[in-house]
């Protein structure tokens, strides 16, 4: 089972990556496309959390941000009509707390704004997670970093001529380094710059 890839980014698109790790074996991921702006520049180095599905017809290895994400994929892909490419499409359509309240609120017009979600499918989806999400809401709470500190950071870089998108992952990737627990704005600024450089 492989549930974390580490390594070198050598490709990247829309909706997947390539990672060469240290071992010299290179996986190739399919990734929630609302990821590809967070990610870094090829040729600098790439952590995902990593979920293997495998098919009649093949095996597929799907990358995510974090836990949270990996979590709910596997949840979604366990709802009946719900499979490995529409749960990748969920992700990228809204982030994984958002997603998170759509099913356990039941607002399925949310749910259907999802491409290849319709009524029937948005109404089966909150029926068989709504109340299966129970060890995913901790999580999500987590995954919702400090906004006093993240979004004037956000503003900072994009000020400085960053979209929204990248500013966003270079925060969160300094967030999920473990080194802007102690940081200021400022500091969170300064140490997002340096891994966009």
């Amino acid at each position: 089972m492989i549930s974390r890839v580490r390594g070198t980014l050598v490709r990247k698109e829309i909706d997947r990556v390539e990672i060469a790790t240290a071992g010299g074996v290179t996986y190739e991921l399919l990734i929630p496309t609302s990821l590809f702006e967070s990610l870094p520049r090829v040729g600098r180095e790439v952590e995902l959390q990593a979920a293997l599905v495998s098919r009649e017809d093949g095996i597929d290895l799907f990358g995510f941000p974090g836990e949270l994400e990996r979590a709910l994929f596997a949840r979604l892909t366990s709802a009946s009509g719900v499979g490995p490419r529409l749960a990748l499409t969920m992700l990228g359509a809204m982030s994984a707390t958002q997603l998170v309240e759509a099913i356990r609120g039941k607002d399925l017009d949310r749910l259907q704004t999802v491409n290849g979600v319709g009524r029937k499918k948005a109404e089966r989806i909150a029926l068989e997670l709504g109340d299966k999400l129970e060890e995913i809401i901790p999580a999500a709470v987590e995954a919702e970093p400090d906004r006093a500190r993240v979004e004037p950071a956000i503003s900072a870089l994009m000020a400085l001529g960053y979209s929204r998108a990248e500013a966003e992952g270079a925060v969160r990737n300094v967030l999920k380094a473990g080194d802007g627990a102690d940081l200021d704005v400022e500091g969170l600024v300064r140490e997002a710059l340096a891994g966009l450089s």
